[in-house]
C-alpha cells in the first residue's frame, strides 16, 4: 500500500465506497471501516444494495475521507466466517467511532453473530 494511502486511511473516519452492478452501474456510499494487514473491512446488512453488488461483482473503488479524496481500486468479498475478526473489528470501531458506539455497537455485534450483518473485506489492487 502506498504511504500516502496508508496515512490517509489512518487519519480518516470514513471511506466512500463505490460498488458496481453486473451491468456496470455504480453507486457510492460512506462507510465506517477498519484496516488490518493492508486490507479494509466493514460491516453492512446482508440484503443491502452494496452487499448484493459485491456478491455479484467484486470490483470496487475506494476514496478516503471525501468522495474526491485519495483513492484506489480493489476487490471486495464477503467474509464467510466473521468470528475470528469480530472482537478486533469491534475494538477498532469502538476506538474510531466512540461518539456513536453506544448507538451502533451492540447492533453490529448481534447482527454479525446472527448473520443479519456481514463482514466485507476489500483487497486493494497491487498498484495501491
Amino acid at each position: 500500500m502506498q504511504p500516502e494511502i496508508a496515512t490517509a486511511l489512518r487519519r480518516s473516519r470514513l471511506i466512500y465506497l463505490t460498488t458496481y452492478s453486473r451491468s456496470g452501474r455504480s453507486g457510492t456510499v460512506p462507510v465506517w471501516f477498519m484496516v488490518d494487514q493492508g486490507n479494509l473491512y466493514f460491516t453492512t446488512g446482508r440484503s443491502t444494495v452494496k452487499a448484493r453488488r459485491i456478491r455479484s461483482n467484486p470490483r470496487v473503488t475506494v476514496h478516503i475521507g471525501t468522495r474526491e479524496g485519495p483513492g484506489f481500486t480493489g476487490k471486495a468479498f464477503w467474509v464467510e466466517d466473521p468470528s475470528p475478526f469480530l472482537e478486533r473489528l469491534l475494538r477498532a470501531y469502538r476506538r474510531k467511532y466512540w461518539y456513536l458506539w453506544w448507538l451502533f455497537g451492540l447492533r453490529i455485534r448481534h447482527g454479525l453473530q446472527r448473520g443479519e450483518e456481514i463482514l466485507i473485506r476489500i483487497i486493494p489492487d497491487e498498484e495501491t
